[in-house]
């Protein structure tokens, strides 16, 4: 890249940052993420986030934008909003507070703020809600001064409130109470206020540990009932419960080993939450289908399983169509109603927007596809305020109204990564990894304690003698190996199957199954014998599911992943839909759902507009050429 472009690079980012806080920096040979965060005073993922280009490594002269850390955007000015009047809403049919708060541009808690039944209730059709206008100024502000008896404390990677408050012997109330402003998820680099009190040094966190946030009114018989743990088993995990007894909001260690009808996310355990137990089953449901089946294109002389056979989008159309057939079928015989409206996009935005125009998605509750990226976004585009469901990967745009169902490959490479911490503690890691993974080797180095690196010979091939000498006699060897070259993954598969011996036990693992594991030079022996794990998006059902079955005596065959795609995700909508229409409101409150070969476990992005899914699996070879989910 020439000065001139660079220049204009620059001068380009840098206006953009002026107006929305950013920065930008030139990479200088040398530098490293990890450097240049701490020169900003950001995190690392802060970087990765604006500049999704450098996960593979850095190029110097390369213009990286940088947020603006917290220290430096605490003093100045601020804009500050004040209410001069309100306007009466009628609220009409199939509107939601989501839907109302984006007509008006206004946040969801400010039409609860002046509208205070609507905390305890759902909005009614045809009542009158006021909505606040506000007029905004800008004020000076100043960072406040530490409270006494407190000290700053600097978000480490991957804390959540949770981890802060338990290192720290506060609830995570007491935290939020301390830090008002800290916001929904807490940043690396993040600064907050925390006691300091004289002697008392901060409680370690036990990875190989869960832990649990006491509810509302539970005791120790309570928590017995829930949780499996006697008393005595809590106070000696938690000497301050001998104290001070329990209280509402305190994070508490437990034992390692737990009922199987709980669950742990990010380390905290919860409850299942079973969602066809809580559905309304007299409710009634309305959704679209928009498939791309390009009907337009088929006329009465065309030989249809030809054009089947000849058109994968077409087949995958029908199988997921089949799949959500079934699914429709489920949901009915629990009670609920289901009104569906089976559009065809064409495959194209010229359908799409015929489908707009004809308003063919009035009163719908939700809609599932478009399945190719354009018409999709032209889809949630058009229809402000109604869930869209992506149904496989793709491009979408920042708005509010997308769920994204397919979990993209930071969010499989971090499954795998707390997998790993958290089964891996007392097992010898090694790392291998080619010079395009540089920046996931990186990541692996910076997460993972005691981390062993042997770099490949020319980024294709290892050798034994090389091997033997970073594994491990006493423990058991994880090897992680990041590559998508398949010559190198032949060869360090092959190498790692003839180490394996009595004295050396290797499992395999890998952040990111690329397609070089599906190639026939690759043995899948090989990788039986290696126990291979890795994350993956769905796993593979079983003939005995009542699914299957149901599919197999409705269309004589069994169903491919496209049609059990489309029967989970079909289900998954439609129950939530039996729970509450307004799914925005909800997605916190369901948490993760699973069915046959999917998970489902939406959140908001912070950074982008709408919700993404990281439900996912992490599975494993067997001796007998089977893939099974590890837990």
């Amino acid at each position: 890249m020439n000065k001139f472009v660079v220049f204009l690079l620059a001068a380009f980012f840098g206006s953009l940052a002026y107006a929305q806080d950013f920065d930008t920096h030139a990479v200088k040979k040398g530098e490293t993420i990890a450097g240049i965060a701490r020169k900003y005073e950001v995190s690392p993922s802060d970087i990765i986030r604006l500049n999704p280009e450098v996960k593979n490594g850095l190029t110097v002269n390369t213009i990286l934008i940088i947020p603006l850390s917290d220290k430096a955007k605490t003093d100045g000015e601020k804009m500050t909003q004040e209410v001069v009047s309100f306007i009466t809403h009628k609220v009409r049919r199939k509107e939601t507070l989501f839907s109302i708060a984006q007509l008006y541009n206004v946040s969801v808690d400010d039409i609860k703020k002046y509208n205070k039944e609507l905390y305890s209730r759902q909005l009614k059709k045809k009542e009158k809600i006021r909505i606040p206008r506000f007029e905004y100024k800008a004020v000076e502000v100043f960072k406040d001064p530490e409270p006494d008896n407190t000290r700053t404390y600097v978000v480490q990677a991957k804390e959540g409130k949770w981890r802060v408050a338990y290192k720290h012997g506060i609830t995570i109330e007491e935290l939020e109470a301390l830090n008002p402003e800290m916001g929904d998820v807490l940043r690396e680099g993040q600064e907050v206020i925390v006691p300091d009190e004289p002697g008392v040094k901060e409680k370690p966190i036990d990875d190989a540990h869960s832990y649990y946030v006491v509810q509302p009114k539970e005791g120790f018989y309570r928590l017995k009932v829930k949780l499996g743990v006697t008393r005595e088993q809590l106070e000696a995990l938690n000497p301050e419960l001998k104290e001070g007894g329990l209280k509402e909001g305190m994070i508490l260690k437990l034992p390692q080993s737990l009922p199987s009808n709980l669950e742990v996310e990010d380390g905290v355990v919860t409850e299942k939450f079973h969602l066809t137990d809580s559905i309304n089953r007299r409710s009634t449901v309305n959704i679209a289908l928009v498939l791309p089946f390009k009907l337009n294109e088929i006329d009465d002389s065309d030989d249809f399983r030809k054009r089947i056979r000849e058109s994968k989008l077409l087949s995958r159309s029908l199988d997921f169509y089949t799949g959500a057939l079934t699914a429709l079928d489920s949901v009915k015989k629990l009670g609920v109603s289901v009104n569906v409206k089976v559009l065809d996009s064409r495959a194209s935005t010229t359908g799409t927007g015929r489908l707009l125009a004809a308003n063919n998605f009035r009163d719908v509750d939700a809609v599932i596809g478009p399945f190719l990226s354009t018409p999709f976004n032209e889809v949630a585009g058009g229809v402000r305020g109604v869930p869209v469901f992506l149904p496989f990967s793709g491009t979408v745009k920042p708005l509010d109204n997308i769920f994204q169902t397919v979990p993209d490959d930071q969010v499989l490479r971090e499954k795998m990564i707390n997998y790993i911490k958290l089964h891996g503690g007392d097992k010898h890691i090694v790392v291998i990894a080619d010079s395009k993974n540089a920046g996931v080797r990186q990541r692996l180095q910076s997460e993972l304690s005691g981390v062993h690196i042997l770099n490949p010979t020319e980024d294709k091939f290892i050798k034994i003698d090389d091997l033997k000498r970073v594994l491990s006699e006493i423990k058991e060897n994880w090897v992680i190996v990041e590559t998508g070259d398949i010559v190198m993954l032949t060869n360090v598969t092959g190498v790692l199957n003839s180490a394996r011996s009595g004295q050396h036990k290797i499992t395999l693992f890998t952040t990111k199954k690329t397609n070089a594991f599906e190639s026939e030079s690759v043995s899948n022996f090989h990788l039986a014998n290696l126990k291979f794990h890795y994350p993956t998006v769905d796993k593979a059902s079983s003939d005995s599911d009542p699914f299957v079955r149901a599919y197999f005596d409705k269309y004589g065959i069994s169903p491919n992943r496209y049609a059990v795609r489309g029967y989970d995700m079909t289900k998954d909508v439609l129950l939530r839909l039996a729970y509450d229409e307004d799914l925005f409101e909800t997605v916190s409150r369901i948490g993760e759902t699973e069915y046959v070969e999917n998970k489902f476990n939406y959140h908001k992005k912070s950074f982008g507009g709408g919700y993404y899914n990281n439900g996912a699996y992490i599975v494993r070879y067997t001796d007998k050429l089977e893939i099974e989910e590890a837990k």
